[in-house]
C-alpha cells in the first residue's frame, strides 16, 4: 500500500510541479516571445527540484518505485488538465466555456500522450516537455538504479510464466 501512495504522489506532484510554472508564465508567452527560453527552462527545473527533494526525502529507504519515471508519467498525464488551467488563467473566463465536450477532449488527451505533445506545441512549451522527457530517464539511471518501475512481484510472475516449458 505504501508503494501505491509513493507512485500516486510521484505522478501527481511531478505533473503539478512541471506544469505550475507554465500556468504562471503562459500569459507572458501570449504577450511576448522572450519567455520561450524562460518556460523551456522553468518547467524542467521545477521538476528537477521536486525530484531532488524526493530523493532527499527517500534517501534512507531501499527499493521502492522510481520517483523520476513516475513523475514523468505525471507530466504526461496531468499535462492536458494543467495546460487547460493555464490557458484559462491567461484568457480569464476560458475554463467556464469548456463544457462537457471540452472535458471529454481533456480526458482523451490524458489517455493519448501524443495529443499532450501536440497541444504543448500549440501552447509553446513542447521543448520543455521534450527536455523533461529526456532528463528524467537519465536521472533514473544516475540516482535511482535500485528503484523499480515494474513491481518485483509482477516481474517474478511474468518471468515464471515465460520460463515454463511448452509442450
Amino acid at each position: 500500500m505504501r508503494n501505491v501512495r509513493v507512485v500516486l504522489a510521484s505522478v501527481i506532484i511531478g505533473g503539478v510541479s512541471f506544469w505550475l510554472p507554465n500556468a504562471f508564465l503562459v500569459s507572458r508567452i501570449l504577450e511576448s516571445s522572450g519567455t520561450f527560453v524562460t518556460i523551456t527552462l522553468a518547467c524542467p527545473l521545477a521538476l528537477l527540484a521536486v525530484f531532488a527533494i524526493a530523493i532527499w526525502w527517500r534517501k534512507g529507504t531501499v527499493g521502492g518505485p522510481s520517483s523520476a519515471l513516475f513523475a514523468l508519467v505525471g507530466v504526461w498525464v496531468t499535462g492536458p488538465w494543467l495546460m487547460a488551467l493555464s490557458t484559462g488563467l491567461a484568457e480569464g473566463d476560458a475554463a467556464h466555456k469548456l463544457g462537457a465536450v471540452g472535458y471529454g477532449v481533456l480526458l482523451l488527451m490524458t489517455i493519448c500522450p501524443p495529443l499532450t505533445l501536440y497541444f504543448s506545441f500549440m501552447q509553446g512549451n513542447a521543448f520543455a516537455l521534450i527536455l523533461a522527457t529526456v532528463l528524467m530517464p537519465i536521472c533514473y539511471r544516475v540516482f535511482e538504479k535500485e528503484r523499480w518501475v515494474i513491481p518485483p512481484e509482477w516481474k517474478r510472475r511474468l518471468h515464471f510464466r515465460r520460463s515454463r516449458p511448452t509442450g
